[in-house]
């Protein structure tokens, strides 16, 4: 299979186009054009997306790259990846669509045991703005630091006592692309943020809010995060 190079068009279902940029593998080319790896495509901009507010705003940038897509072709421990129709996700959670394009260079899949995504079909997909039948997620309300967790709603209120909040405050809450429950390492990475935000403001409640809305902004404009997926590709 091809894999992707830097001519390459990469698009979010909005249209906006991926801006790839080869750094770490320049001598691997098809007429003059070097390959593409993993960790270059995954966090690349995305310009154009027309994503409305209301849905959830322009993709931005690209926020995972499917480990089902990897070749068998790496350098320095990263991977070219092939065209394969849905590649990745971006950070408002719509699909990243690879669009194919013959070159001079074929590699094959990688082997990787294990990959829940490896067996990956559209239809099963469950990622923020992915869904049966290409459906998005719906827009509901969010709350950032759980408050229907046995474990982790203690230990944020733990946090929350100190500045006379309460979990289910506006303050906690964000409208975005939602789906279900969510996995604990997504509460576990909430839970570090906050009590970083807690040593920050020591107290001070104004402190802590204006802190704490800076969590929600990256939350909300990285719904991945909300996602075992996500968790699982970082192991």
């Amino acid at each position: 299979m091809h894999p992707i190079l830097e001519d390459n068009t990469l698009l979010c279902i909005h249209g906006g186009k991926v801006k790839l940029k080869a750094k770490n593998a320049k001598r691997i080319k098809s007429d003059n054009v070097p390959i593409m790896l993993n960790n270059e495509i995954q966090g690349a901009s995305i310009s154009g997306c027309v994503n409305p507010p209301m849905l959830g705003g322009p993709c931005t940038k690209v926020a995972l790259v499917f480990a089902y897509a990897y070749s068998n072709h790496k350098v320095n421990h990263k991977h070219s990846v092939l065209q394969m129709g849905l590649i990745g996700v971006s950070n408002k959670g719509y699909p990243i669509l690879a669009i194919p394009k013959k070159n001079k260079i074929k590699f094959a899949l990688a082997k990787i045991q294990a990959n829940p995504l490896a067996k990956i079909k559209w239809d099963k997909i469950r990622w923020e703005g992915m869904g049966d039948d290409n459906k998005q997620s719906p827009i509901q309300t969010h709350h950032i630091a759980t408050d229907k967790n046995k474990r982790f709603t203690k230990e944020f209120q733990k946090i929350t006592k100190k500045y006379g909040l309460e979990l289910d405050g506006d303050w906690n809450k964000v409208k975005m692309p939602h789906r279900g429950r969510h996995p604990n390492e997504y509460h576990e990475y909430i839970l570090e943020k906050m009590s970083k935000i807690d040593k920050i403001a020591r107290g001070d409640k104004n402190k802590f809010l204006k802190e704490f809305e800076k969590l929600k902004e990256e939350i909300k404009n990285n719904p991945a995060l909300l996602n075992k997926e996500y968790y699982k590709e970082r192991k």
